[in-house]
C-alpha cells in the first residue's frame, strides 16, 4: 500500500511538472523576441531584426537591414536638403546638383551590436537583432562630422579671401562639394542622434549660402568678347551663348566689362584650288590687370575642302563652334567645380 501511494505521488508530481513546463514554455524565448521594438526603443536605439535559416545569416540580414535603412534615409533627406539650399531666388533655374543616382553610394556602419541568435522551432528559423546605441554611436561619429565641418569652413574662408569675382566663383565652386559632403555627414548624424545633430543648424545655413554667393559673384563676372578671324559671326554668336550659359554676363563694350574674352581663329589652310582647312580656336579670358583667368584651345582634326576659303569657312566654322561650345562649357564647369 505504501509503495502504491508513492507511485501515485510520483505520478502527480510528474504531471504537475509537465503542466508547468507546458504553460511557461514561452519563457525560453529571449525578452526581445515577441516585440524587439519595445526591447530596443527608438529613442535610444536603431534596431533591425533578421530572420534566416542559419544563425550567421540571421545576423547578416539584421545588419543589412540597418544598412538599407541608413542608405535610404540619408539619400532621401540629403536630396531634399541639397535641393532646398539651391532653390533660392538668386539661383539659376538651370542649376542642377542632384543626380538621379544615389547621393550616398555606400554605408559604413559602426558601433553595431547583436543579440544572441534565437531558434524558433515553430518556424524552424533563426532570429537575431542588430542594434546601435545612439549615444555611444554619436561619441564615435562626432569626430567625422567635425572634420567635415572644418574642411568646409576652410574652403569657404579661402573663397571669401579672394578679391577677383571669377576667382571667388572658382573658390566657392570648390567649397560647394565640400559643403555637400558635410551635409551628408550631418544627415547620417541626424539618423544616429537627432538631438546632437540639431546643434549644427547654423552650419547647415552656412552651406546653404554658398550657391547664392556663387550667383552674386557671377553677376560681377561681366565679359567683353572680341573674336578675330570669324566668318559670318558664327563663332562670335556661339561663344557669346556659351559664356552666358556658363555664368558670365556678356557686355556690349569693353568699358562695361570686368574681363575680356579674346578668341583667335586660325584656318590652318593647305593648298589653293581646292583649299583644305583645319580650323582652330584659341580663347583667353583676362582681367583688367592682364591676368589670364581661363584659357582654352580647340582644334578640328577633320579637314574641310572647298574651292574658296570662304566656302571652306562656311562649312567648317559651325563644326568648330559646336566643338568650342563643348570644350569651353566642360572646362568652365571643371574650373568652377559645380
Amino acid at each position: 500500500m505504501k509503495k502504491q501511494l508513492s507511485s501515485i505521488t510520483m505520478g502527480i508530481f510528474l504531471a504537475a511538472l509537465l503542466a508547468s513546463c507546458a504553460s511557461t514554455s514561452g519563457l525560453d524565448s529571449p525578452a526581445w523576441f515577441p516585440d524587439y521594438r519595445t526591447a530596443f526603443p527608438d529613442s535610444e536605439y536603431i534596431a533591425q531584426r533578421g530572420r534566416a535559416d542559419t544563425e550567421e545569416t540571421a545576423r547578416t540580414e539584421a545588419v543589412a537591414q540597418i544598412a538599407r535603412y541608413f542608405k535610404t534615409s540619408v539619400n532621401a533627406n540629403l536630396k531634399t536638403s541639397i535641393q532646398s539650399v539651391t532653390s533660392g531666388e538668386t539661383m539659376s533655374e538651370t542649376t542642377s546638383v542632384v543626380n538621379d543616382v544615389d547621393v550616398m553610394s555606400q554605408v559604413e556602419l559602426f558601433a553595431v551590436e547583436y543579440t544572441d541568435p534565437y531558434y524558433f522551432k515553430k518556424e524552424k528559423k533563426w532570429y537575431c537583432v542588430a542594434y546601435i546605441e545612439r549615444e555611444k554611436a554619436w561619441q564615435q561619429y562626432k569626430p567625422t562630422v567635425e572634420n567635415a565641418k572644418s574642411e568646409f569652413y576652410a574652403m569657404r574662408r579661402n573663397a571669401e579671401g579672394e578679391s577677383d569675382p571669377f576667382s571667388k566663383v572658382v573658390a566657392y565652386g570648390k567649397a560647394w562639394p565640400s559643403g555637400k559632403k558635410f551635409l551628408e555627414k550631418l544627415e547620417y548624424a541626424r539618423i544616429l542622434n537627432p538631438q546632437k545633430e540639431g546643434a549644427y543648424a547654423g552650419d547647415r545655413k552656412a552651406v546653404s549660402e554658398v550657391p547664392s554667393l556663387i550667383s552674386a559673384e557671377q553677376e560681377r563676372c561681366t565679359v567683353y568678347l572680341a573674336v578675330k578671324g570669324d566668318w559670318g559671326n558664327i563663332i562670335s554668336s556661339s561663344l557669346s551663348q556659351t559664356l552666358s550659359k556658363n555664368g558670365f554676363k556678356v557686355a556690349k563694350s569693353q568699358s562695361e566689362a570686368a574681363y575680356t574674352a579674346s578668341a583667335v581663329i586660325e584656318n590652318n589652310a593647305v593648298g589653293g584650288d581646292p583649299i583644305s582647312i583645319y580650323p582652330s580656336l584659341d580663347l583667353k579670358i583676362t582681367g583688367k590687370g592682364g591676368r589670364t583667368v581661363y584659357s582654352q584651345e580647340v582644334k578640328i582634326a577633320q579637314k574641310t575642302i572647298a574651292y574658296s576659303l570662304e566656302n571652306a569657312q562656311k562649312k567648317a566654322f559651325p563644326i568648330l563652334a559646336e566643338e568650342a561650345d563643348k570644350a569651353v562649357s566642360a572646362g568652365l564647369s571643371k574650373k568652377f567645380g559645380y
